[in-house]
């Protein structure tokens, strides 16, 4: 959760004035997903419950519609979702931090402006994947703006900078507004094991250093045969091969 007062309002003020107000009672009486969700510690419980993914969503979900420009733009929505939403800001912020000293600042006020404008009619789903790449983007494309002729200055997905073989097992379209860094995230969001995804980012590098051998080198290195690491591999490349139609269709 988001403490400090000067980013997004005091917390504690905040649950002590939706709870006396009863608005969360007030926002079930149309938002069914809110319904066992009386008190701001009913709504901390439901989204930090990762075993149920579709409950948490929801209640995300409930909460933009209410926050959104298009359908009341009520402020204590925006300012739960900000607190609630404080974990996508710090990973956001640890990723770019280089690009702005008031990266925080910059994320936050984003992140508030993804939340007003969301499509919720036609993105009713995975809300937290959705804001997080759709803030990311945002951000990048202002401070560090993508310059097509010049695509050494872009984002890299592994150490050397080489993704080109990585970027066959995914299922790119045309547009050239795909970011592997932004869909190996959605993954992990989905579900797919991170452990498996460096793996994989392992091997790719492995084989841009040694060409020769780098595949029996990483496996080698995480105590397993070559054998084994074709066949995580061959896994991996599957499961971001689905959830690649998933995000496509997502931030399309």
């Amino acid at each position: 959760m988001f403490h400090d007062p000067t980013i997004v309002g005091s917390w504690p003020a905040l649950v002590v004035r939706v709870d006396a107000s009863r608005t969360l009672e007030r926002w079930a009486e149309t938002e069914p997903a809110l319904r066992a969700t009386s008190t701001v510690a009913d709504v901390v419980q439901a989204c930090a419950a990762t075993s149920d993914h579709e409950r948490s969503d929801a209640v995300l979900a409930a909460l933009v519609r209410r926050a959104a420009a298009d359908n009341g733009a009520d402020d204590d929505a925006l300012a739960l979702l900000l607190h609630l939403l404080s974990g996508l800001v710090w990973t956001t912020v640890r990723q770019l931090q280089d690009l702005s000293p008031d990266i925080v600042a910059v994320v936050t006020g984003e992140l508030a402006c993804q939340i007003r404008r969301y499509p919720w009619r036609r993105r009713p789903r995975s809300i937290a994947a959705n804001l997080r790449h759709d803030t990311r983007h945002a951000v990048l494309a202002e401070l560090r703006p993508r310059n097509r002729r010049h695509p050494e200055r872009g984002e890299v997905l592994t150490a050397d900078g080489d993704i080109t073989r990585l970027q066959p097992a995914v299922p790119t379209p045309e547009a050239d507004d795909v970011d592997v860094v932004e869909l190996l995230q959605w993954a992990v969001d989905s579900g797919v094991d991170p452990r498996e995804l460096e793996l994989l980012i392992a091997t790719e590098r492995g084989r841009h250093l040694h060409p020769s051998g780098g595949d029996d080198i990483v496996a080698a290195e995480h105590g397993i045969s070559t054998r084994t690491l074709y066949r995580r591999r061959r896994r991996t490349l599957e499961t971001l091969r689905a959830v690649a139609r998933d995000y496509l269709a997502a931030v399309a």
